[in-house]
This record gives structure tokens, sequence and C-alpha cells, in this order.
């Protein structure tokens, strides 16, 4: 059972409650312009190039410290720098070594891939880090009435940075260039830290004890809550079908001869409009119908969306294939921003940034896995086989959910 804090316990304030969600909600841009352009943009532009599709599966490889961050997310519990407020001492430092590899990435163009690789990863371990402390901030931050409000900008935060990392910049990127995209991107991430230091005024711990405050973070104090490791397994699976099946999209558009430009100007703009209106709907679409009517409407779309990019393909109606790709990103995050208000309230405890780490981390780390070996998997069954064996998993995965994850199991 989560943690009742006294944060719940005392009406919200709005104002505060406002500025945290708009400070909070600049970083998730900055944080989903990276995803972006991991997931949808290097990906494409590479395999675009001639790469194989098996080689281009593992440039998924750079999102691997975003998954497993979790692992040293303790240290964020644990360690309170000095200087600024705990949590923003942690945010603002490694957005800015972010910004400024980046920078660096944009003047090294031609450089070797080694070096760019290495400099990529670097970029998604700073990132992963302050998610993780940002992550905190809104387990501590957001009250419990609030969630489902967080939950949607969140969401919707992050389609807006995707549609800027995996789409403009993908779409813009033989126009104006390397260098020029690179130093845009670094100066997003310079410019999203402002609100957070401007808007957000530092409180007290939201209400923690301080004997809970000098509790020592730990992963397996989570392991060891039979509760929590029942939601962490759900999770982790759920993870592992639905990203996969968003994620390597833009590779059967490829493969469909669809121009890189298109589908970063189309896919890459329209999908992450979509899942902004997913943000929209999701929370009233919950409160009408409950958790399980939402999982079976977004499920639904999800199968339609199949359907549209199995016939698109094996017929060449690219439109049709984009339709779908487009559809099931929208259902994939419908999926995923039912579950994300109930991870807010799961985290309230003394770990709230290790708790919030694992519960997203360990899926992102498993789903990584996942959508590189679903790469490798379609080279041997083609993606109709592919597409097929991802609305079975899905229909499983919505069974599993249902039951355990109801209103009396929070």
């Amino acid at each position: 059972m989560e943690q009742a804090t006294l944060s719940d316990t005392l009406p919200p304030r709005t104002r505060e409650q406002l500025a945290t969600l708009l400070g909070i909600s600049a970083l998730y841009i900055g944080f989903g312009m990276t995803m972006g352009l991991i997931q949808g943009g290097f990906p494409a532009i590479m395999r675009a190039q001639g790469i194989s599709l098996g080689a281009a599966g593992w440039l998924y490889a750079l999102y691997l410290p975003l998954g497993v961050a979790f692992l040293w997310a303790p240290l964020v519990d644990r360690w309170r720098p000095p200087l600024l407020p705990p949590r923003l001492a942690w945010i603002v430092p490694m957005q800015l070594l972010a910004a400024l590899t980046v920078a660096m990435v944009a003047l090294l163009e031609g450089a070797a891939m080694g070096i760019l690789f290495s400099m990529g990863l670097f970029v998604a371990f700073t990132m992963a880090t302050m998610d993780i402390a940002l992550d905190g901030v809104a387990v501590e931050r957001i009250h419990s009435t609030w969630r489902p409000r967080a939950a949607a900008c969140k969401l919707g935060a992050l389609s807006t940075g995707a549609m800027i990392g995996g789409g403009a910049f993908v779409a813009l990127f033989h126009s104006y260039g390397w260098k020029a995209i690179f130093l845009c991107y670094a100066a997003s991430l310079l410019l999203l830290v402002l609100p957070v230091l401007l808007l957000m005024k530092e409180v007290p711990h939201a209400g923690l004890p301080n004997a809970m405050r000098r509790y020592a973070a730990s992963l397996n104090a989570l392991l060891r809550n039979p509760v929590q490791l029942k939601r962490l397994t759900l999770l982790t699976l759920t993870c592992c079908v639905i990203f996969p099946i968003a994620g390597l999209n833009r590779l059967m558009l490829l493969d469909l001869n669809v121009p890189i430009v298109q589908i970063g100007g189309i896919v890459g703009t329209l999908g992450p409009i979509a899942m902004l209106i997913t943000a929209v709907i999701s929370m009233p679409l919950m409160r009408r119908c409950g958790l399980s009517g939402a999982l079976m409407a977004f499920t639904a779309l999800a199968l339609l969306a199949f359907a549209a990019m199995t016939i698109g393909f094996v017929r060449g109606q690219p439109w049709l294939a984009m339709s779908g790709a487009i559809a099931v990103g929208a259902a994939v995050s419908g999926i995923f921003v039912a579950l994300s208000a109930r991870i807010l309230g799961w985290s309230r405890g003394a770990q709230p940034a290790t708790d919030y780490a694992a519960f997203y981390g360990v899926g992102r780390f498993a789903s990584t896995l996942a959508t590189i070996a679903g790469a490798q998997m379609v080279s041997w069954i083609s993606w109709p086989w592919f597409y097929a064996s991802g609305a079975l998993a899905l229909l499983i995965i919505t069974g599993l959910l249902r039951a355990p994850m109801a209103e009396k199991d929070e």
C-alpha cells in the first residue's frame, strides 16, 4: 500500500501545484526530445543511409542509460548535494552537462562513430539522472488529487519533446544540417531548465518524518515488498509489450520505401499530436469508465492500428501504414498514462526517487532489450507476423492488468 504523507492530508494549494506542474513539464519536454532522438531519430536516419535493419536496431542501445538509471537512483535519494535545494541540485547540473555535451557533438560532425556514440551515452546518462531527481520532485510535491493531471501533463510534455526530437529535428536535418540541429537541441535544454528555477519554491520534503528521510534508500527495500514486487513485475511485462510495438514502426515505413523526410514530417509530428490528444482524453475516460474500461478502449485502438499497419505494408499503401503507426503510438500512450498516475502513488514513501525510478527504469531497460530483439525478430518473421504476435501479447497483458490493477489494489 502507498505511503500517506502530510502533503496528501492537507488541501492542495492550486498556485503551488500549477507552478510545480509547469516547472517539471518544461524539463519533461527536454527529456522527451532526448527520447525522440534516440527512438525515432538516429535509427531512422542511419537506416535511410543504408545500414541493415538489424544494425539499426542496435542503435536503440543508446536508450540503455535511461533504462538502468534505477541502479543509481538510491544515491539521488541518499545524498543531498549542497548549494541548491536537494532535488534541484541534481536537476540543474545534469541538465547543464547534457547541454554542454550536445553542443560539443554539434562541433564534431564527421568524428569517429565510437566517439559520437560514447558522447550520446553520456547525454543519455545525464538526462536519466536528471529524470530521477525530477520524478522525485513530482512524487513529493504533487498532491494525491492532482496525480491524474500530473500524469497527463507528463505525457503531454514528453509528446511535445518527442515531436521536436523525433519529428522536427529529423524532418529538418537534411535542410539545416548536423551543426544547426544539435546546437538548437543544446540551447533548448538550457532554456527548459529556467521554469523550474523561476517557479518552484523550496518546500519541506512533502511532510515525511525526519526518521524516514534518514532511511537508507535501496532497491532491496522495494524488492522485499511483495506488493511492490508484484506491481513492478506487471509494469515490466507491460513495457516489454507496448514499447517495441510502438517503437519500431518507422523502420517498417522505411522498408515500405516511405521517404525519411515524410516519416519525420508526418509521423514524427502527427504521432506526438495524437499522444497529446490522448493525454487530454485519458483522464476523463478513466473517471467515466474506470481503469479497466480505459485499458479496453486503448487496446481496441491498438488492434485497429495493427490491422492498418499490416494491410498497409502488405498492399503497399504508405498512407494506411502511417495512419496505423500514429494510432498505435496514441494507444500505447493511453495505456501507460493510466498506469503513470498509480506509479506516483506507489512511490510515496521513504525513497520516492528510488521507487519511482525502479517502476519506470526496470520497464525501460527490459523494453529496450525487447525492442532490440524485436528488430532482429522482424528480420526472420516479417512485419505482418510481428504485428500479429504483438496483438496477441497485448491482449494477454491487458487481461493481466485489469484485475490486479483495480482501484481496490491501490
